[in-house]
């Protein structure tokens, strides 16, 4: 397995690199979370004229037909930067749910979300719903009419285009809510790592159902898998940048008369918080490989060890960074209490580290 990128997939590295660091740093960011959407919709059409929104989608759909390692270079920026925008619900989980959907249904979407037009999300999670997929109540009648509860939903208030996961006469489906559609009610709230999220109650809502693809049971669950991939590589650049922030601030951070970066006990815990950054690295790596794989078991255990390792790998690079700061890495107006936030929420994103060592364990572990 090639873990080495591309001349093409450098140059994207290069350019949304680029593309972020002209418009975030730590006090832009927090004016765009304060913006009525929670960011920046410039910044949002920027993504979209720089094309990333068209990777994930083919050709026919009017995509570029990239693969989920670009996918993971994209996130790996975004997590750098720390970027407020729903980039994952567009990328990783609407061209996935969309494969449950006709040839119509998806150039439809897709021509949306390329464009910038559409901001996608997915109303998955019910309260009290089992292992991301059991006990689903959200339910839906032969027409598509919606009656229901889902719960953290990113960006739900905001997204212009909602895909819910319900229960219909046929069984579980997937179905497409615009906006402002009769019956739906938003309960909005900042999430702790400063994103949106909300409650979206459905009662008689009507949806157009997804259908003439794969089933919605194999749609959710590719959806899901490149969701746990976009979180490895997001994480990777959230790792980094920690990182570079504690490496920066212990060098000019003096104590004893000498900066504290030259003490050794520092730096061999710096230099093992970035051992563990590059092995995340390798694991996101293989997992946005594995995520295109026609075998779906051998792709879920493979998200799972990732993620298993990913949750790891970031508590000892999170709390290295929150300690070597000191008491003011638990501040505001320090950035790095806020890659921590958002390091922690990303561990129980599409699963925690128990749902995915369960799930290894009653495998047996990977296959050979």
């Amino acid at each position: 397995m090639n873990f080495e990128l591309n001349d093409e997939q450098r140059m994207l590295s290069d350019s949304v690199s680029r593309f972020l660091s002209d418009r975030y740093d730590f006090e832009k960011r927090r004016k765009y979370m304060e913006m009525e959407g929670g960011f920046d919709p410039k910044i949002w059409q920027g993504y979209a004229d720089l094309g990333i929104f068209a990777l994930p989608f083919s050709e026919d759909e009017g995509g570029i037909g990239g693969t989920s390692v670009e996918t993971m270079i994209v996130g790996e920026a975004m997590g750098f930067a720390l970027a407020n925008e729903p980039w994952a619900e567009a990328m990783a989980i609407a061209p996935s749910l969309l494969t449950a959907g006709s040839a119509e249904q998806r150039a439809a979407v897709a021509e949306g979300i390329i464009s910038g037009e559409t901001v996608p999300t997915w109303a998955h999670l019910e309260p009290g719903m089992i292992d991301r997929g059991e006990g689903v109540q959200c339910s839906a009648s032969a027409e598509g009419v919606l009656n229901g509860t889902k719960t953290v939903v990113a960006f739900g208030a905001e997204a212009t285009l909602i895909f819910v996961t319900a229960m219909g006469p046929e069984g579980l489906g997937l179905y497409m809510v615009k906006a402002g559609a009769k019956g739906m009610e938003a309960r909005a709230y900042k999430t702790q790592d400063g994103k949106r999220a909300a409650e979206l109650s459905f009662d008689g809502t009507p949806s157009e159902k997804l259908s003439g693809g794969v089933p919605a049971e194999d749609a959710i669950a590719l959806a899901e898998a490149r969701g746990v991939a976009a979180v490895l590589a997001e994480s990777v650049g959230l790792m980094e940048k920690s990182i570079d922030l504690t490496v920066e601030y212990i060098k000019g951070r003096e104590q004893f008369g000498r900066p504290i970066g030259s003490f050794q006990a520092l730096q061999h815990i710096a230099a093992g918080a970035v051992v563990e950054k590059e092995q995340v690295r390798s694991m996101a790596m293989y997992a946005s490989v594995m995520c295109d794989d026609a075998d779906a078991q051998a792709r879920d255990l493979a998200m799972s060890a990732a993620k298993v390792k990913m949750v790891d790998a970031s508590r000892i690079v999170g709390q290295m960074s929150i300690q070597l700061h000191g008491g003011v890495g638990m501040t505001m107006e320090y950035a790095i209490g806020h890659y921590f936030k958002r390091l922690t929420l990303l561990e129980i994103a599409y699963g925690d580290r128990d749902f995915h060592m369960d799930r290894l364990c009653e495998a047996g572990g990977l296959a050979a």
